[in-house]
């Protein structure tokens, strides 16, 4: 095993539930919050087992466009997946997971429901495909791979773009071997398209919130080093302040969200209990910020809401318990509407997974 899987091994926590790609990916472990330890069994994209739609207000849950209404979560399709992103006008669903042979891709659903999963892009050059983002157009996906590997890619993790309709692969030069997780695609003061993402410093290792043009180029840091530990899932808003939630951050090993201004990083949010990426996208107006993470005594996810003047929260629930594995959460580019996944796998691998939909 190399260094870079090794150090993969350690952090990429929501893979603990899936045994076929852990082994692909150097047997990664769990980061996820110690009240309850990750699974070890697998299933299927659009194989059995759903979840049932659920509604919430959660004494605050609406906002962004909608103002107070009210969000409702709906089951879109069963998958193993590890993050979704709706497209720019929320027409479909796009997630990253694994397939009923156990291999790892990029994937699409309805955002009507009612139709199992379609691959886009699966198999290599994809070996752990955690993050994923999506086009202000439409026209691409992107793709954080911290498993990704070979000599061209220094064996310590990728980042591809995949053109849509079609779903060519390309990797994004400038991304490689920096172990990425989580990512968003963000736009600079001078209208560049850019990718934000967490990962690992090529030198020393160090935990950190990087960028580079989506187009390829070289990457440069946002911010690196303590506090940071184990950054996982980004969000990016307009003025260029970037929220990063670490899964490691905190001493009591829930989550910690920071938010890094002009470099500084600073605590937003703590006592979060999350998945592995973890996921979080802010509203549309930016008004407030959604976190996937888990109702500890339900043994169930939420999605919390936590306003960002204030830091007042609300909670959301997302429907039966034992649904406790979340990983990534994305906001379509134009509207309030929201993609996230659960990749529940139970002992007897006799249910897994959905990726649902959060819309008003």
């Amino acid at each position: 095993m190399t260094e870079a899987r090794g150090d993969f091994r350690r952090s990429a926590g929501v893979l603990c539930a899936v045994a076929s790609l852990a082994a692909a990916a150097g047997n990664p472990g769990c980061s996820r919050a110690k009240d309850a330890p990750g699974r070890t069994d697998a299933s299927s994209v659009g194989g059995t087992g759903g979840a049932s739609a659920a509604s919430g207000t959660g004494g605050g849950g609406g906002g962004g466009a909608g103002g107070d209404a009210p969000y409702a979560i709906a089951p879109l399709a069963p998958a193993r997946a590890f993050d979704a992103t709706p497209d720019a006008g929320a027409a479909y669903v796009y997630f990253t997971g694994v397939d009923a042979s156990g291999r790892a891709g990029v994937f699409r659903v309805s955002a009507r429901g009612g139709a199992s999963a379609a691959a886009i892009a699966v198999g290599p050059p994809f070996v752990a495909p955690l993050g994923i983002a999506a086009s202000a157009d439409g026209g691409r996906l992107f793709v954080a791979d911290p498993g990704a590997g070979g000599s061209a890619l220094d064996d310590a993790g990728a980042l591809f773009a995949v053109e849509l309709p079609g779903g060519a692969v390309a990797p994004v030069q400038g991304g490689e071997g920096l172990r990425a997780r989580g990512l968003e695609v963000a736009h600079s003061a001078d209208g560049e398209v850019r990718l934000v993402f967490s990962g690992r410093a090529r030198e020393g290792g160090q935990p950190g919130v990087f960028s580079v043009p989506a187009r390829g180029g070289e990457a440069s840091a946002i911010a690196t080093g303590s506090p940071l530990v184990d950054p996982s899932g980004v969000a990016v808003a307009r003025g260029g302040d970037v929220f990063v939630c670490d899964t490691l951050a905190s001493p009591d090993g829930t989550a910690t969200i920071f938010r890094i201004e002009d470099g500084f990083v600073s605590p937003f949010a703590t006592g979060l209990h999350v998945g592995y990426p973890c996921g979080l996208a802010l509203t549309r107006d930016e008004a407030a910020l959604f976190v996937l993470a888990r109702d500890v005594s339900r043994g169930a996810d939420e999605v919390v809401r936590i306003e960002v003047a204030s830091g007042a929260r609300s909670t959301m629930a997302t429907g039966a318990a034992r649904r406790d594995e979340p990983g990534g959460l994305h906001r379509a580019k134009a509207a309030d509407v929201f993609a996230f996944v659960d990749a529940f796998v139970d002992d007897g691998a006799e249910e897994q997974g959905s990726v649902f939909l959060l819309s008003q």
